[in-house]
Order: C-alpha cells, then structure tokens, then sequence
C-alpha cells in the first residue's frame, strides 16, 4: 500500500491500482526529444504488472505498532522479498522480457534503483533473503538477453526499457505518496532519450496543486497527461490491528483521484 496523510485523512493507494495508474502513464510516454525504446510492448506490460505480487498481501493488509497503515516502506525485507517473487512470476507468466524487466524492477528497489538513486550496494553485503533475489535476477537477466539479439543492443535497451520503467514508477509514487501533498520537488534521474542514451536527461517534476505536477523536459507525445488513481481515504487514528484497517478500508469508497501532468512553464 502507498499510504499518504492528506487533509481529509488518510489515503491509502493499492500497489495494484499503483500499477494501473503506472501502465496509463506509459501508454502516453515517448515524443521527438524523449523516444520510447523499442521494442515498447514489454515496458508497457512490465508498468501494468510490476505490483501484481501485492494482489494477496493487499486483501489483508497490516498495521504497524504504532497504529499507522503498513505501507510498502515499512515491509520486512522477508515479506517484501515473497511479495517481489509473485511479481517476477505473474509477469513472466505474461511474457519472458517482461518478468525479465520487472525482475530487474524488484531486485534494482534494493540496489538504489540500480545506482539511479545512490551507488549500488555490493551484492555480497546484501542480506539473505534479498542478496538471493539479487543474483537470481541476475541470472534470469542473463539467460533472456541470449535469446533476444545482438548483445550490445540488447544490453543498451535493457538499460532503457529498465530506466523507463524506473521513471513511470517513481512519477506515479511522487503523486500518490507524501511528495506531491508536501509540496516538494523530485527529480527522475537518467532518463533515456533514446535506447542508446546510457547517460540520459534527469527530468525535474514540480508541483503545481494538489493534484497537478510539471515535468522539465516533457517526456509525453501529448500537451498534458491525466493520470488518475483509485484511492480510499480513511480516518487519520491508530488501528488498532489488521481487522481494525480492513473494516475501515472495506467502509471507504474507493474514488479516483485526478492527477494530471504538465509541461513546466520555462522563463
């Protein structure tokens, strides 16, 4: 669950309808400046089933000791682990480069996002069971990328489609988390321009209102982007424990909230 205090208590967005709102921002993304890489079905699928793991978790969600929701931070690396398994294999079962990419996804969210958010972690300092998913990823990675094509290209768009994905992930929990409500500003870091862009362009995400944020430069084919989510908003008190949570969350109408993306204005 991404778990939020906004001022009408709070909100709680599902991991899955996280993963929903990721895969109707994908279908927008790509123009002139700011290509989508080909091929673009896998990354596509890959946003739509990055969270499908959650599906089980989420129909009995926990509490943390201090009464607040357990939101996706607050997992045991245990837990998270299993939950990141269900994903790689629900994806799989959908196509082999997409369990692939959202392999690389869950192993990458405890590597720093693969030194696009800080430098990656030596594997062996990891701590089972998380070091274990890392060189299993790795594995998968490897035996995949063999039957794709020439190696070189492979590996240039396996590091964008990944990079890509990493975007629409952190794009959608900067509207759905704390950042957006905050006010603050984030930047979504390496951005491939195009499938041989290692470098890439770091994007500025700003806020604009509540529910409205601008990105410099605009990464979409469109003059804006609506990217709604459903959420559920709940009291803002301790629970007292899971049964607790879920009679509130069942008692909550999920609603759509109404995102949307702008080109920033530039001086």
């Amino acid at each position: 669950m991404i778990v939020a205090r906004v001022p009408e208590g709070i909100r709680v967005v599902m991991q899955t309808d996280h993963q929903s709102q990721c895969g109707l921002i994908a279908a927008r993304w790509g123009n002139a400046h700011i290509a989508r890489p080909e091929p673009w079905e896998p990354v596509q699928l890959a946003a739509e089933w990055h969270d499908e793991g959650w599906r089980q978790w989420e129909r009995t969600p926990d509490v943390q000791p201090d009464g607040d929701p357990r939101g996706f931070i607050a997992m045991a690396p245990s837990t998270h682990m299993e939950i990141h398994r269900r994903s790689i294999a629900a994806a799989t079962e959908r196509d082999v480069v997409t369990g692939m990419l959202v392999g690389m996804h869950c192993s990458g969210l405890v590597q720093h996002r693969m030194g696009l958010d800080g430098d990656m972690p030596e594997v062996a300092t990891l701590p089972d069971p998380v070091r274990q998913l890392v060189r299993d990823e790795l594995a998968v990675r490897a035996q995949v990328s063999q039957g794709m094509g020439n190696p070189g290209e492979v590996a240039s768009w396996t590091w964008a489609a990944y990079r890509v994905l990493q975007a629409l992930d952190r794009l959608s929990l900067y509207l759905t988390w704390n950042a957006l409500a905050r006010g603050d500003a984030w930047i979504l870091h390496r951005v491939p321009r195009h499938a041989a862009d290692d470098r890439g362009v770091d994007i500025a995400v700003t806020p604009v209102d509540a529910i409205t944020c601008a990105l410099d430069p605009w990464p979409f084919a469109d003059g804006s982007v609506d990217a709604p989510v459903l959420a559920r908003t709940i009291p803002d008190r301790p629970y007292a424990d899971p049964a607790d949570l879920h009679t509130a969350l069942l008692a909550a109408e999920p609603a759509p909230v109404a995102f949307r993306l702008v080109p920033a204005v530039r001086a």
